[in-house]
């Protein structure tokens, strides 16, 4: 299963696969210490406007772990970053598309 971060409306009362898309990009699209109760909720942003392979190893890498320790059902499988349109590629916009499998013994 991929889901694409892109701007998406938020849907109350969302269940099943929808659910688990809609956290996912909850979580990818949060910036670390905006979440009162849990400042670490994400990771921070330091990695805007730095195009470094390092800092990009380093965003994929913080974004499983978070991803796998707020939505728990997933195990996150690969993380890349591509752009929306060739337009957004030229100006360096990338959104995080990111490939995932439930748990074993999660059901819908």
């Amino acid at each position: 299963m991929e889901v694409v971060v892109r701007d998406a409306p938020q849907v109350i009362g969302a269940t099943g696969m929808e659910s688990i898309e809609q956290n996912i990009r909850n979580i990818v699209r949060t910036l670390a210490y905006s979440v009162p109760l849990d400042r670490g909720f994400a990771d921070g942003a330091g990695f805007i406007d730095s195009p470094s392979p390092v800092k990009t190893a380093r965003l994929i890498a913080a974004l499983t772990l978070a991803i796998e320790k707020y939505e728990p059902r997933v195990k996150v499988e690969q993380i890349s970053l591509q752009p929306g349109s060739t337009d957004e590629g030229m100006q360096g916009v990338y959104y995080p598309k990111i490939s995932f499998h439930l748990r074993e013994g999660v059901t819908l």
